[in-house]
């Protein structure tokens, strides 16, 4: 049951392409044969298959066009918000360490809190935006270096909320149930009536198996557009390791990212965990591995015990660096004696 479970999400999420079309492609050719001539009349069958495919068509067309429009829009925006997200980083250079260190560990925090949701659910990063802005209007210039760069920081927090309330609205404009519902109607009826077009014969069903692959793939495409995960590797996720990369921290990337091939990340990298169902994120494991080259083969593999001496991470549960079966909580500031058994990971 947890195999077909993890099946249906592959193909609902349109992680997967080549083999639902292939299995659509072969089931409509065997359909095919063996119907054979065995149908009403064709012209009826012929008329119906025009209506079907004309509002597929169109339906078809229009979606990708509007769903190709929201997703540029939402990477262009993610990408300026990102980059001024650098700025800040590299701004609070000029105030003292400890003011440093603490935004710089929230626009990390921020940058995580967005990775452990979908894109679509944008919003469920909004505490964390909203503590980064607390802690940057809390700062207290000293001197004019300071004035001049506090000012310039509060007018990228104004800039960032307004960017983040345009991401929040356009990703919210994804496909209703209903639109969804009468694309899927369309395409079985569309599918149904192209297995019974070539009346039997092995190059008519052929082709009709090529058609409804082709169909298929269409409809698995409009669905990654929908989740806003076309073209992923190139738009968010090689762009968001370069970013950790120029602000001196690991990329941080979540392991099923890199198991279902959506994005092959190389050196040193933060991969992390999630034991529980999306969108529960709490009791995720966070741990180092270096990844080597362009293989993305993993060489070397370690727990997480945070380093004094880089900036302290946020208080939760990390690999026990004593015992890596077990989970230990991390308070912020040190290790407790709190441990609990590491659950089986949930994609």
């Amino acid at each position: 049951m947890k195999g077909i479970r993890a099946v249906i999400s592959t193909v609902a999420n349109g992680e997967a392409v080549v083999w639902p079309a292939v299995a659509a492609g072969a089931l409509v050719a065997i359909a095919s044969m063996l119907i054979g001539s065995k149908r009403g009349d064709v012209r009826v069958d012929v008329a119906m298959a025009s209506m079907a495919a004309f509002l597929f068509g169109v339906l078809l067309a229009f979606t990708i066009v509007r769903t190709r429009e929201r997703l540029v829009l939402v990477q262009d925006l993610v990408a300026k918000s990102d980059a001024a997200l650098l700025t800040v980083h590299d701004s609070v250079a000029v105030f003292d360490p400890t003011s440093r260190d603490q935004i710089r560990e929230l626009v990390d925090r921020h940058l995580t809190d967005q990775i452990d949701y979908r894109l679509v659910d944008y919003h469920r990063a909004s505490p964390s935006f909203r503590e980064l802005v607390q802690a940057i209007l809390a700062l207290q210039p000293q001197n004019a270096a300071q004035e001049s760069v506090y000012k310039e920081l509060v007018a990228r927090c104004f800039a960032l909320d307004n960017d983040r309330a345009l991401i929040e609205a356009a990703t919210g404009q994804a496909m209703s149930p209903l639109e969804w519902t009468g694309l899927l109607l369309l395409l079985t009826v569309l599918l149904g009536l192209v297995a019974v077009l070539p009346g039997g014969t092995l190059l008519g069903s052929a082709v009709a198996g090529v058609m409804a692959g082709t169909l298929v793939v269409l409809v698995v495409l409009l669905r990654k557009l929908d989740l806003l995960r076309w073209h992923e590797q190139v738009t968010i996720w090689e762009p968001t390791a370069r970013l950790f990369r120029n602000m001196g921290r690991d990329p941080y990337v979540p392991r099923h990212v890199i198991e279902s091939g959506r994005f092959v990340p190389s050196g040193q990298v933060r991969l992390v965990d999630y034991p529980d169902p999306y969108p529960v994120r709490s009791s995720k494991v966070v741990s180092v591995s270096d990844l080597g080259g362009a293989t993305g083969r993993p060489t070397v593999t370690h727990d997480t015990p945070p380093d004094p001496a880089r900036a302290l991470p946020r208080a939760g549960w990390y690999r026990d660096p004593e015992d890596p079966a077990l989970l230990r909580a991390w308070d912020g500031a040190a290790w407790t004696e709190e441990r609990k058994a590491r659950p089986t990971a949930v994609n």
